[in-house]
């Protein structure tokens, strides 16, 4: 840097013409307010700035939550129109798939059904059923349970069919396992054996939820 006398200073700042002089004067005040103004876009405003870009996120996220419950109320009104359309059917599904096993109900549809038709009942055999159960909050869900059963019938061939038919058409899910038919013992003096009665054995099971 070279330090010149002052007087030699001076000489050249007079040197200087006077309209240069007084813009930069008058530009000086322009400059500053400037300068203020970026300091405060960038200290003072971005942060408003950024607020207001979280607060437009936020709406926005709060306006696609409100579409998806507006669509889950949409999806339970109509499953509530179904459910008033086959509310009046509900019972034949508890018939299908009944809540207990209902033992004595099915026992009692069997023995009802064989006398409704004439048929002699050799066996009637079920696997062991749990009537009562006492259930806690720790007591595990279970999947569909079951009881098996099998009869020993004899009859004549219609009796035997209209059972068989009655069995079959029961809202009540069976299902049979096998189903084996077989023909009557025959005495010794018996020469006709056309009307001899058949024996039917059924091994089948029937579920129910709990």
């Amino acid at each position: 840097m070279i330090n010149l006398p002052k007087a030699s200073y001076r000489y050249h700042l007079s040197q200087i013409p006077v309209p240069i002089r007084e813009k930069t004067q008058k530009w000086a005040p322009t400059a500053a307010a400037v300068f203020l103004v970026a300091f405060f876009v960038i200290f003072a405003i971005k942060p408003t700035i950024a607020t207001i870009a979280e607060l437009l996120a936020e709406i926005k996220a709060r306006e696609e939550l409100n579409q998806q419950l507006d669509n889950k109320v949409n999806q339970i009104f109509a499953a509530q129109n179904i459910y008033s359309q086959i509310y009046d059917r509900l019972y034949l599904l508890d018939q299908t798939l009944p809540v207990d096993s209902q033992f004595a109900r099915f026992s009692q549809t069997v023995e009802s059904g064989r006398l409704e038709v004439g048929l002699d009942l050799s066996t009637l055999n079920y696997s062991s059923i749990v009537l009562t159960e006492k259930k806690t909050a720790k007591t595990p869900i279970k999947e569909n349970q079951e009881f098996k059963f099998s009869t020993g019938l004899k009859g004549y061939y219609p009796n035997l069919g209209t059972f068989l038919e009655n069995l079959f058409n029961q809202r009540r899910i069976i299902y049979v396992d096998s189903l084996k038919i077989s023909q009557g013992k025959t005495n010794q003096d018996q020469k006709d054996v056309s009307n001899l009665p058949l024996i039917i054995t059924i091994n089948g099971r029937t579920f129910y939820l709990e």
